[in-house]
């Protein structure tokens, strides 16, 4: 509903910005933007209120009329207004305040009407913010006036009609005089048609039912939503939440499509279903207007699996014309269809693993699918590019396949996916964590400029831009890329978990704690929020609550290499050798009869003086896992090295690892420098680096004191300990009787916090 400001509040200016309640506009010189209802509604109860903060609560309430909706309605509404006032780099004027709301900053100046003549917003102009819906809101009545009356029912397939240029024309002028008498009558009108010339237009993709009990209409209607979202989110004209968000609100049986669409903030809704019959699939699609509960446009298909990606290529584009008729060919995008319907079968297969899988197997039954996909279709684009985009993830949490190998299958997909399609989105995705693990930084902004270019609203690219940001050192940025993802969409786990390791890399544990529990209550079997949940429980001290966390990650999946290793690291932490005893076995049975299983068998007995120095050293060295994102043996194997002896031969080992990676110090590799400053001096500039890298990232340096530690440089007092984090694989050093003593001490201290704060788990 529209509202109505009291009389001498009609019109109002933020600094030299004029704001006209009543026409909806925003006007900055001679720049007009017209914002919809609701955005301006805020803007008005913050500009009521400024200089003070205005809880979200109160705005969810006034401004929704008390209907229950997502928060992330009044995210997308202040992104709006961000963008309408030209604040969405700065953020001076609206500054979010944390766990409160929001606060609008700059000189209000009321008045009953504008002072000087305004323009009237062109329709051409390419920067209006209008939503589907501004015109229907712009005036709506307080009065019993009749019911608007609904218009005839579009027939299947038939796209919105096409207005003409005089007719938008007349269109405009009639609507300006209808707001003159609206603002002065307190009158108001409805419209629920679609307006082609409307510049954002908020729509949902709803999961396609699935009607039938086998595991094809299962890939299919999941597949089939994926692919149509992907397919509206590339036209810049829609407001498109992800499928987290849809999942997320559409859980519950018991909440309508009205209810739907109030909650994720949205207009229209596309939903339907998919049932087989026999060789047969049936699909169903309708397009909804929740405002008025009308189907816009709705069609069924009663087909074989060979025109299934015809189907859903079909289903695409008569959405996109329904929702923009006037929307050329050009702007919206169209796939090319694979030669062999089979491999569209495998690929929306492999899609369901890579989107659905919760546990360590899921990136292998993705993998196959996408193979066999390209060998029956060789230039089947799509899905080289989702192998790519595997294959350059293969170390991100368990160790996929050897780096090499990984490497050079990811550049083949990579290559082959964009000589098919240019504009590929994974298999760029790919090259850019590829190129930024690589140092190849100038090349990876390039990537992702040219993708959000095409598709400003993509949150993957966003969330992937934050970690080459914390490859380059540059932490406010990260954070910004990553909270930027997190307003796109909210209701992804993943993207919760990003924004929570960038907090983490920033030392701000308690926002990133509630990140990861975020996650967590998005999608209790999400187990990648559970490690990164132990990891900044591990970092505060906090070891009882962190092996808690890897506990129940380990009761959804237990057959992950490196969870089931970090557990056994958590209770060596703690000083329960027979308990790290049992997770390390139970590591080295997933690995088979193979060298990693034998280091784990043997792994506390190697960290023993003298202890089979020379075999635990070859281990660690082909080890996958000696550093990834959850751990490091590093330490283990730097005390190797010092005592057989061998300093000489840990400078070359370090120098290697360290050529080996981006060419200079950051959140991946610091640990190596840090390792080789103990025993011998790093070059000016790097050193300097590496000091205001640990500067920067506060209590996450603490690890690092062991290498001195066992270097035998100095030996830090337990409070300076304390005030740094925990000091990872303390029990490394020889336990002579001032060690023992710090290390007792600690530890008790530690545990003793980490029972208190235990409640912080979810």
């Amino acid at each position: 509903m529209s509202f109505n400001p009291p009389p001498g509040k009609g019109c109002f200016t933020i600094n030299a910005i004029v704001v006209d309640i009543g026409d909806h506009t925003i006007r900055t010189g001679k720049d007009i933007r017209r914002i919809e209802p609701k955005a301006m509604h805020v803007l008005y109860l913050l500009a009521c209120n400024a200089g003070d903060t205005v809880e979200r609560g109160e705005l969810l309430r006034d401004v929704w009329n008390g209907r229950v909706v997502v928060e992330e309605a009044l995210t997308r509404i202040i992104s709006q207004l961000r963008q309408a006032l030209g604040d969405s780099q700065q953020r001076r004027l609206i500054q979010t305040v944390p766990k409160k709301g929001y606060r609008l900053r700059g000189e209000v100046n009321w008045q009953s009407t504008l002072t000087t003549a305004e323009p009237t917003p062109s329709a051409d102009n390419s920067e209006a913010l209008t939503s589907e819906n501004a015109v229907s809101e712009a005036v709506e009545s307080s009065t019993d006036s009749a019911p608007a009356k609904q218009p005839e029912p579009q027939k299947a397939l038939s796209p919105a009609p096409v207005v003409s240029k005089k007719a938008w024309f007349v269109a405009a002028v009639l609507f300006v005089l209808v707001a003159v008498v609206v603002f002065t009558l307190n009158k108001t009108i409805t419209d629920d048609t679609i307006k082609p010339d409307e510049q954002r237009i908020s729509v949902a993709v709803l999961p396609l039912r699935q009607l039938s009990n086998d595991d094809d209409t299962l890939y299919f209607a999941d597949g089939i939503t994926e692919e149509l979202t992907d397919s509206l989110t590339q036209n810049q004209n829609l407001d498109v939440p992800s499928r987290y968000s849809t999942l997320a609100v559409t859980s519950s049986e018991d909440n309508s499509l009205s209810d739907v669409a109030s909650s994720l903030g949205v207009r229209y809704l596309v939903e339907g279903s998919v049932r087989r019959i026999d060789e047969e699939f049936k699909i169903a699609v309708r397009l909804i207007d929740a405002d008025t509960d009308r189907v816009v446009w709705s069609e069924s298909y009663t087909n074989t699996a060979s025109s299934l990606f015809a189907i859903q290529q079909t289903i695409a584009r008569r959405l996109n014309e329904a929702l923009l008729p006037q929307t050329s060919d050009t702007e919206v995008a169209q796939t090319s269809s694979p030669d062999n319907i089979e491999a569209y079968q495998y690929y929306l297969r492999g899609n369901y693993w890579l989107m659905n899988g919760k546990t360590s197997e899921w990136i292998y039954k993705s993998e196959a699918a996408f193979q066999q996909a390209v060998e029956l279709a060789p230039d089947f684009a799509a899905a080289h590019g989702k192998l790519a985009y595997l294959y350059a993830r293969h170390d991100f949490h368990d160790a996929f396949m050897p780096r090499e190998e990984a490497l050079q299958k990811a550049d083949a997909a990579i290559s082959k996916a964009l000589r098919n399609n240019p504009q590929e989105t994974n298999a760029l995705l790919a090259s850019v964590i590829i190129d930024t693990a690589a140092g190849n930084f100038s090349s990876a902004e390039t990537t992702l400029d040219g993708i959000l270019g095409r598709q400003p609203n993509h949150a993957t690219a966003l969330y992937i831009y934050s970690e080459l940001e914390l490859a380059r050192n540059r932490f406010d940025a990260a954070l910004s890329r990553a909270q930027q993802a997190y307003v796109l969409d909210p209701l992804s786990p993943w993207i919760n978990v990003n924004l929570a390791i960038v907090r983490f890399w920033r030392s701000e544990y308690k926002p990133a704690l509630e990140a990861v529990q975020n996650a967590i209550s998005i999608d209790s079997n999400y187990t990648w929020a559970y490690v990164w949940q132990a990891k900044i429980l591990h970092r505060q001290g906090q070891l009882n609550a962190a092996i808690t966390s890897m506990l129940q990650s380990a009761d959804i999946d237990s057959a992950s290499e490196v969870n089931s290793a970090y557990t056994g690291l958590l209770y060596l932490e703690i000083g329960d050798e027979e308990r790290a005893e049992q997770w390390f076995r139970h590591t080295a049975s997933l690995l088979g009869d193979t060298p990693q299983a034998r280091f784990w068998q043997g792994l506390q007995r190697f960290t023993q003086p003298q202890q089979a120095t020379d075999v635990a050293r070859q281990l660690m060295l082909d080890l996958p896992l000696l550093d990834n994102r959850i751990f490091s043996l590093l330490p283990l194997l730097y005390q190797n090295y010092l005592q057989a002896g061998d300093r000489e031969a840990a400078i070359v080992f370090l120098q290697s690892r360290i050529a080996d990676t981006a060419p200079k110090v950051n959140v991946h590799n610091y640990r190596f420098y840090a390792a080789l400053q103990a025993l011998t001096p790093l070059p000016d500039e790097t050193s300097e680096t590496l000091q205001r890298l640990m500067t920067t990232i506060g209590d996450n340096i603490a690890p690092l004191l062991i290498y001195s530690l066992l270097t035998g440089h100095h030996t830090p007092s337990a409070s300076a300990m304390m005030s740094g984090g925990w000091l990872d694989y303390y029990w490394l050093i020889e336990a002579d009787n001032t060690a023992k003593g710090m290390r007792q001490k600690l530890l008790e201290q530690r545990q003793q916090a980490s029972s208190q704060r235990a409640l912080l788990l979810p």
